[in-house]
């Protein structure tokens, strides 16, 4: 009780400390500014963007991770979190199915344009018709979705892996599916 009349008399009691001390630990949750990731490089112009991807695929061999790191962190999520979420999409999923560019791609028009409350239709619309635009336009410049079938091997096993590595496909070929997959989306987010 002294305490408190002592705080009062110093222009705080425990009341507005407490408050004080959840705002602070509120304002530290929260980013900075809204749409970036606390503590990323501020987003990269999109001409670059492309080029940049294509550059982190030959880094890191993902073609998924590449475009949703690239593009994430413009949109509140981090670079860290954006390798963790798009790994497993890597060739086809593991499977010689959608090519990791294609489904990163996906993933950054979902960061973009996906619904966030269940009664929102129009952003389901908006999000399946910026989807069917980007599919549109990648399946004009390369022929397919799919990963063995982009690369001519079937990606679905060791051996068509293999093979495609030893044709130096990963590194001729990938490329320039995460480039187009780039050039795409800046048409597609603009």
């Amino acid at each position: 009780m002294e305490n408190d009349r002592e705080s009062c008399k110093n222009g705080y009691n425990r009341r507005q400390m407490l408050k004080a001390s959840l705002l602070t630990g509120a304002t530290l949750l929260v980013p900075a500014v809204p749409g970036k990731a606390s503590g990323e490089e501020p987003p990269m112009p999109p001409e670059k963007r492309p080029e940049h991807a294509s550059d982190q695929f030959l880094r890191s061999m993902n073609c998924s991770q590449a475009i949703l790191e690239t593009y994430a962190p413009s949109m509140g999520m981090s670079t860290e979190m954006a390798r963790r979420v798009a790994a497993a999409f890597a060739g086809g999923m593991g499977m010689g199915t959608e090519c990791g560019a294609v489904t990163g791609a996906l993933m950054v028009i979902g960061l973009k344009y996906g619904k966030i409350e269940a009664e929102d239709s129009s952003a389901d619309k908006k999000t399946f018709d910026k989807v069917a635009e980007f599919v549109k336009h990648f399946k004009a410049m390369h022929g397919h979705l799919g990963c063995s079938e982009l690369l001519g091997v079937d990606m679905s096993t060791p051996q068509g892996i293999k093979e495609a590595s030893s044709k130096g496909l990963f590194t001729s070929h990938c490329p320039k599916f995460v480039y187009s997959a780039g050039l795409i989306l800046d048409k597609i987010l603009a």
